[in-house]
């Protein structure tokens, strides 16, 4: 039991910073299948999730404090930072710091751009935690509802590959090889000039 809450947290964190390229809300509907096949206290693992979560996101917002544009230098977190999806959050960012953050959080494909977004603006971080937190005082019950109240037919594809372990693990898997075949099929592309041989 105890290796299914340090197995979740690191999930969480490797989602939630993108070292895997899989969205986290796999992870928390996986949490809540797991609280219905009593794998785990429910208290326990929404602790887990919930700090999971917000640690992650502190961690891209302190990324975006300390390293900001310099980011697009590195081809590699180039690809999980869009740089024409930070101009776009930027420019409406101004002015609405917490209440972008707090929408933040239920943006699956803006959310590590928001917050990263929020560290290069002026938002003091007491203020992102405080949104933060507020956020996913929502959307961590929530998702982990719903995967409580459909884990019957999450359980019957988890019972297909052995186990909610391997059912995140097979996610992440899948999410790794789609992102190197995407990069080295964009690659190819680009060597042949925009035409594909």
């Amino acid at each position: 039991m105890s290796s299914f809450y340090v197995f979740l947290f690191l999930a969480l964190l490797g989602t939630g910073v993108g070292l895997f390229p899989v969205p986290e809300d796999i992870i928390v509907l996986s949490a809540g299948v797991g609280v219905e096949q009593e794998v785990g206290n429910l208290f326990i693992i929404f602790a887990i999730v919930f700090a999971g979560i917000l640690i992650s996101d502190v961690l891209i917002f302190v990324a975006g404090k300390k390293i900001g544009a310099k980011i697009f230098e590195f081809k590699f977190f180039s690809f999980f930072i869009n740089k024409n999806k930070v101009d776009l959050v930027h420019k409406i960012f101004q002015g609405h710091q917490k209440k972008i953050v707090f929408l933040g959080r239920f943006t699956s494909g803006f959310r590590p751009i928001v917050f990263f977004v929020a560290g290069m603006s002026d938002t003091k971080l007491k203020y992102f935690i405080v949104s933060d937190f507020l956020a996913n005082l929502i959307y961590t019950p929530l998702f982990m509802f719903l995967g409580y109240r459909f884990s019957y037919d999450i359980s019957r594809l988890i019972a297909g590959i052995k186990g909610i372990y391997h059912f995140i693990e097979i996610a992440i898997i899948l999410s790794i090889v789609g992102w190197l075949l995407f990069s080295f099929s964009k690659r190819i592309f680009r060597n042949n000039n925009g035409v594909v041989k």
